[in-house]
């Protein structure tokens, strides 16, 4: 408190007493200074009544006689209380007035005697009251809303009861309408004698408290519902490491409840080690405490949760420090990260899968060895690959084992027991059905069941057998897998891959990671077949051009060493007769070798068209059979034939058919040695006619036989081998079977065991045969075998070869026309101005202008001019787009070469009009 301004006046007053006092010796003396003392004493207590107490007062028998000595005593003594009570009273009013709190004082009977300053701020107002009933417009509410009555009150209660009643909230409402909340407490104010005076209520407001703390709650109930709910897990502890928070999933992956962990050390529920070394990592408390902020734990991090098991975690520490920076916490925060980092294992395995399988190339074996390698260790403990094959078998190639101890138990198990298509095993289901096979759980029953997700009688190869099981429980299957190895919609085989670790049981995700690998390894294994199948195709295309050289240029040989030898005349009457023959008989071959190669294109492009009527077969084997005779006859080969006129009829192209059989005559043939033996038959079936071709000759070795019906494939393409052909015979023979709905198939036993060839073809419905007999003797009586006349016919021959004109003039000249050839279009133009022929007979492929100018100029013209004179188009352009173009160009007929000489009459006289 600060020092007064009258403070010196007091203590000079004080000395000055003093000093009197001390100088008065006697008693007179001490009388006659008595008043001066007593003014110093008045004085005193006016500037200073606490002073005034701190000495001993005058004797009033000093200063004045006995009477007025007691009166000025007294009056003294008022003076000196007045001057307390006034320094009371002015406490007294700075408390009031100073004081934040309100504060209301009544008497006895609740009359309202003072408030303060404050009281009436908190009540924004004030009323007065002679009793407790009239307090009524004081309001406040009960917690239920119920509004106080008079009795209510704390200072009611403190009155009638004459008790404290200790601080309570109370809601109230203010004087100006608004409400607020106060925390108030109440004393009676007794006398020294213990009587009641009255009583004091202090009270506050605090409403603004009550609204942060409601804030407060609202905001720990937000960020308590943000922790439990948001999908990290978070764990806070306090200043000494003790949890005292942990959310839900900061539950579920540490195995703990809050309960259970609360007041725990951070680190006996949070215990994290590293996946790669397995030792304890840091306590995250620990490493706040040395670092002093935040915190991250290593990316290769496992939580091991209560009950052992593992769990990759990515989390990071912070720590929660006072404004003061002192640290009172720590939060943590964590997540599953198992899931992320297997993906990114995945990632980087498949991405190395990719890259391993691309570093095979197109090398087919290198392939198929790096595809077992690539699923040991990292998705199995074994692996065991399946290849199917083009025939359908397959091809197991060696087990795999991570562990080098135990290779030989899978080489032990895959010697035992083979693939075998014709076994039910889950590979073959997995096969059959291109859909993956998962078992969690091995154990023997699960082995014998394994193949019922094909069907329930089967049961997996050897499951039964002791052995068998008994080389699964050494190997220690636990868990396995089969994945089809599927690429561009084909199966090309499997792969089974098996763990033998005890914490490692195969699931949806294992097998998510094989099917992708396989996708990989089906797909570079796909490359690699196909790769490996063009290069055959490749092979097979070039020994296919060698030998279509060798079999062109063989014909080609004879015909133009005859021809020569013929022009020199060196050659004697028969010998010339055996040159002729030699020159037609390689003619004939060269122009079938053109023929098979026609039809082959027409195959491919799906041109070849069937000209389709009711048959008898017997005829139509009889003219193959004719045929060849003179081939068999020559080689000294027996031919056996047994037809059943009752076998058909069917519905076909009796053309096509005859070119089947005669394929199948000439193979047989070609391969029996001199004085073997070849029988054709025809039987009848249920449905079919089956005609058989067997012979006793080379027979087809095994491994060329799912390949024998191929165009372009023989068992022997070398320069060395014994029998000519394009090898298209065959495969032409199959595609014409299969355009009449039937089958053909071939048989062996072997090298030099012969061979069979069955077709089956479908017989024509009831009542075709009597059909038949009916047209056949109709046709009978009325068909004439004579050829056309040509007779006074003036043909036109325009082709740019000197000897195709010279062959063509000299057989229609036999024929009795009359013929005019040029070599170009102009020339044509100009004998037709000139000559006016009947026919035009003309090739298409021309240098300069061709036959289609020729056509298109020649109908520009007049039928005066010889626009309408008929035209064939006679080339070696023979496909069916060839024949459309030729007719759309205005030719009315189109003749393939080479032709016959009575087909080539029948055509001209036909244009002619000179048929029927």
């Amino acid at each position: 408190m600060p020092e007064r301004s009258d403070t010196p006046i007091v203590a000079a007053l004080a000395q000055a007493r003093a000093l009197l006092h001390d100088a008065a010796s006697t008693v007179e003396q001490r009388r006659i200074i008595g008043p001066a003392v007593v003014e110093i004493d008045r004085a005193i207590a006016s500037l200073d009544p606490a002073a005034s107490a701190s000495f001993e007062l005058t004797p009033l028998a000093a200063s004045a006689p006995p009477i007025e000595t007691e009166l000025e005593a007294l009056r003294r003594e008022a003076e000196r209380l007045r001057a307390i009570t006034r320094h009371e009273r002015g406490l007294l009013d700075a408390l009031l007035s100073e004081s934040p709190h309100g504060i209301i004082v009544s008497d006895t009977q609740g009359k309202l005697i003072l408030q303060n300053r404050a009281s009436e701020r908190i009540w924004a107002g004030s009323s007065s009251a002679e009793n407790v009933e009239g307090w009524g417009r004081y309001r406040a509410y009960h917690p239920d809303g119920r509004p106080f009555e008079a009795e209510d009150w704390s200072m009611a209660r403190c009155l009638s009861r004459k008790e404290t009643v200790p601080a309570e909230e109370i809601h109230f409402q203010r004087f100006d309408g608004t409400h607020g909340m106060l925390l108030g407490s109440c004393a009676p104010l007794l006398s020294p004698d213990g009587e009641m005076l009255g009583a004091v209520s202090i009270f506050a407001d605090i409403t603004q408290f009550k609204q942060l703390e409601a804030d407060l709650r609202v905001s720990r109930t937000k960020f308590s519902t943000t922790l439990k709910s948001i999908g990290d897990a978070v764990i806070s502890t306090d200043g000494s490491g003790r949890i005292d928070f942990m959310n839900a999933m900061a539950e579920r992956l540490t195995g703990w409840t809050l309960e259970e962990a609360q007041d725990r050390r951070l680190s006996e529920v949070f215990r994290v080690i590293s996946e790669q070394t397995r030792n304890d990592l840091d306590n995250p408390v620990a490493q706040v405490l040395r670092h002093g902020g935040i915190i991250g734990l290593d990316d290769t991090t496992l939580l091991i949760r209560r009950d052992g098991s593992e769990l990759a975690i990515d989390s990071s520490g912070a720590p929660i420090r006072s404004e003061q920076g002192e640290l009172v916490g720590l939060v943590l925060v964590f997540r599953d990260v198992t899931e992320k980092r297997l993906a990114e294992k995945r990632r980087y395995f498949i991405g190395e899968a990719s890259r391993q399988l691309a570093l095979s190339g197109l090398e087919y074996d290198a392939t198929l060895a790096n595809v077992s390698r690539l699923a040991v260790p990292h998705v199995a403990d074994v692996a065991i690959v399946d290849i199917v094959e083009p025939d359908g078998s397959l091809t197991r190639l060696a087990g795999l084992h991570a562990s080098a101890a135990r290779q030989a138990l899978v080489q032990q198990l895959e010697a035992r027991y083979p693939a075998d298509p014709e076994v039910p095993r889950a590979v073959h289901a997995v096969l059959q059905r291109g859909e993956s096979l998962l078992l969690p759980e091995v154990d023997g029953a699960a082995w014998q069941h394994a193949s019922s997700f094909q069907h329930r009688s089967e049961r997996w190869s050897g499951a039964h057998d002791p052995e068998y099981l008994a080389l699964l429980r050494e190997l220690g299957v636990r868990s396995a897998m089969i994945v089809p190895l599927r690429a561009r919609g084909r199966t090309r085989g499997a792969i089974t891959v098996l763990s033998t670790e005890a914490s490692r049981r195969y699931g949806i995700d294992d097998l998510a990671l094989a099917e992708e690998l396989c996708t990989f390894a089906a797909l570079a294994l796909d490359n690699a077949q196909l790769y490996r199948e063009s290069q055959q195709v490749n092979r097979a295309k070039d020994e296919f051009l060698a030998t279509l050289s060798h079999e062109l240029r063989t014909p080609l040989t004879a015909i133009l060493g005859w021809a020569r030898m013929l022009r020199q005349g060196s050659l004697k009457p028969d010998t010339q007769l055996r040159a002729l023959e030699a020159i037609e008989r390689n003619g004939t071959l060269q122009a079938q070798l053109v023929e098979d190669l026609l039809d082959a294109s027409r195959i491919i492009t799906g041109k070849l068209r069937l000209d389709v009527m009711m048959i008898d077969l017997p005829p139509v084997i009889n003219a193959a059979i004719d045929a060849v005779r003179h081939g068999a006859d020559a080689k000294g080969i027996e031919l056996v034939v047994q037809l059943d006129p009752t076998a058909g009829p069917i519905s076909g192209d009796q053309t096509r058919l005859q070119q089947v059989v005669w394929n199948l005559l000439s193979n047989a043939i070609k391969f029996t040695p001199r004085g073997g033996k070849v029988s054709i038959q025809l039987s009848r079936t249920d449905s079919a006619a089956r005609i058989q071709v067997r012979d006793s000759g080379q027979g087809i070795a095994t491994e060329f036989l799912p390949y024998v019906f191929d165009r372009f494939r023989q068992a022997d393409s070398t320069s060395t081998r014994p029998h000519s052909g394009l090898g298209l015979g065959l495969a032409i023979a199959r595609h014409l079977i299969e355009l009449h709905g039937g089958t053909v198939q071939a048989e062996s036993a072997g090298e030099g065991k012969g061979a069979t060839f069955t077709v089956d073809i479908p017989l024509a419905p009831r009542g075709a045969m009597a059909a038949l007999r009916k047209l056949d003797g109709l046709q009978g009586g009325g068909a004439s075998e004579l050829e056309p006349t040509l007779q006074g016919l003036h043909v036109l021959m325009v082709d740019d070869e000197p000897d195709a004109r010279e062959l063509v003039t000299t057989v229609l000249e036999r024929k009795g026309a009359s013929i005019t050839a040029v070599a170009t279009v102009d020339e044509a133009l100009s004998a037709i101005e000139r000559e006016k022929p009947d026919v035009i007979l003309s090739d298409l492929g021309m240098p300069g202008e061709d036959g289609y100018s020729l056509i298109r100029r020649l109908r520009a013209q007049s039928p005066e001019r010889g626009g309408r004179i008929p035209a064939a188009a006679l080339t070696a352009y023979a496909s069916a787009q060839d024949r459309t173009r030729a007719l759309l160009a205005g030719f009315q007929s189109h003749v393939p070469k080479p032709i016959e000489a009575s087909e080539l009459a029948a055509v001209i006289a036909n244009l002619a009009g000179r048929t029927g």
